[in-house]
């Protein structure tokens, strides 16, 4: 699918001037529309200089910077919550969270990105979003791919077609759906393919609603994510459809990513910068935030959890970067944009990738505690994850850039390493 659009050369344009003006008059007594930020801005001037600078801006100019605060910070807390969860089989430790955040992150930025460049450009090129993707993700998947299943037929764990068809079709989030989510080396490759299948849908959805007020926008957003609720909650609840399924599913988790679409739409909202401005009065808001998360994820019952939890625990997730990428000045929070930190969400997929392997490292080296292995595991993933970033996804990240740099594309983020 991506490589015949790929070829194509797709541009989608932005509707007229006169279109503009009637879209921006529908919405007069709202916040506008999606090209709000093409017309003059009464807000002050962006602050290009260092995060310090961050308390003095609103919600809407944060988003409007190259540079996103928190975001690799909040990346690095998604993949270790997810790497310790599978490393010490806690049920005290949401796993899960930190996948809910990854596709929080994703639609918020992917839609951010398609903003940016509709606005500065009047169009959408669907050939350069595809090529860009397929430059980002496909290089180090596939070369896990390959790795994984090398590793494993030298193990003598030998893959069965479906699971190699799957693998190499993302599709393994419905293998795991319907075949009761086996634990394999690409199990945890379904939230993968639920972020692909995002991809592949999205950039169209968006043009459509584009090419609309903004306000209906919203409106059909929300109602996306409350049709995949009473979907999930349906299947589960009414029909009995099993945990495997609701969890995997990208039809029953589209919703996480749907939020993140969401705040993205809301960046150009007055409202919604007047109640981010509130929810940061102190900076030790966004742990109440947690509070209510953790609460949330681990003490609610599974019939929560697999009908609304998942979309409550998104929410709560967006209001959560909306908070932290306004206090990253802030002392409690400034660690989310130390350079630490931001490395290890720059290198969190391929470490998402490669962390089963670090805990198989740490289980052949003799028998530890839990911390020590947790320790060891983490310390071989991060090997492998540089591995991969360095020889594998950094050559062809310069390519991304460089056609980037040729088509002078908008879209450019940093701190958004890998949506």
């Amino acid at each position: 699918m991506i490589s015949v659009l790929g070829a194509l050369e797709l541009q989608v344009a932005a509707p007229s001037t006169r279109t503009r003006a009637k879209l921006c008059s529908n919405c007069a007594h709202t916040e506008g529309s999606i090209y709000s930020r093409s017309m003059p801005d009464v807000t002050p001037p962006m602050s290009h200089s260092p995060s310090a600078t961050l308390s003095a801006m609103t919600f809407r100019q944060i988003a409007r910077e190259r540079h996103l605060p928190a975001l690799d910070g909040l990346r690095a807390v998604a993949v270790f919550t997810v790497m310790v969860y599978h490393y010490t089989e806690s049920r005290w430790v949401p796993g899960d969270l930190g996948v809910s955040l990854f596709f929080v992150i994703s639609g918020f930025l992917i839609t951010l990105l398609l903003i940016r460049e509709l606005d500065k450009t009047g169009a959408v090129s669907l050939r350069g979003f595809y090529l860009r993707r397929t430059l980002r993700i496909f290089p180090a998947y596939y070369a896990y791919i390959v790795f994984s299943l090398a590793v494993d037929w030298f193990r003598g764990h030998r893959w069965t077609l479906g699971l190699f068809l799957a693998a190499i079709g993302y599709v393994v989030n419905y293998y795991n759906a319907l075949n009761g989510h086996p634990v394999t080396s690409v199990s945890h490759a379904w939230s993968l393919a639920d972020e692909e299948q995002f991809y592949l849908l999205w950039p169209a959805i968006f043009l459509l609603l584009a090419a609309r007020p903004v306000r209906t926008a919203r409106t059909v957003l929300i109602a996306i994510i409350i049709g995949v609720v009473v979907w999930r909650s349906y299947l589960y609840l009414g029909r009995g459809v099993g945990p495997a399924y609701v969890y995997n599913a990208f039809d029953t988790r589209f919703d996480n990513l749907a939020i993140g679409c969401l705040v993205a739409f809301l960046t150009s909202s007055e409202r919604m910068g007047r109640w981010a401005r509130i929810i940061v009065a102190w900076q030790w808001l966004p742990l109440a935030t947690i509070v209510l998360l953790y609460t949330s994820r681990v003490f609610a019952p599974a019939s929560y959890h697999y009908s609304v939890g998942f979309t409550v625990d998104a929410v709560l997730m967006a209001v959560l970067l909306v908070q932290l990428m306004q206090l990253t000045s802030a002392s409690l929070w400034r660690w989310l944009d130390h350079r630490v930190t931001r490395f290890f969400g720059a290198i969190s997929y391929p470490l998402y990738l490669y962390h089963g392997w670090g805990m198989s490292v740490a289980t052949h080296l003799g028998n530890h505690s839990n911390v020590v292995k947790t320790f060891v595991a983490i310390a071989a993933s991060t090997v492998l994850a540089c591995g991969s970033y360095y020889l594998v996804e950094r050559p062809f990240l310069r390519i991304k850039q460089h056609l980037e740099r040729r088509r002078k594309n908008p879209s450019t983020l940093l701190g958004a390493t890998q949506p």
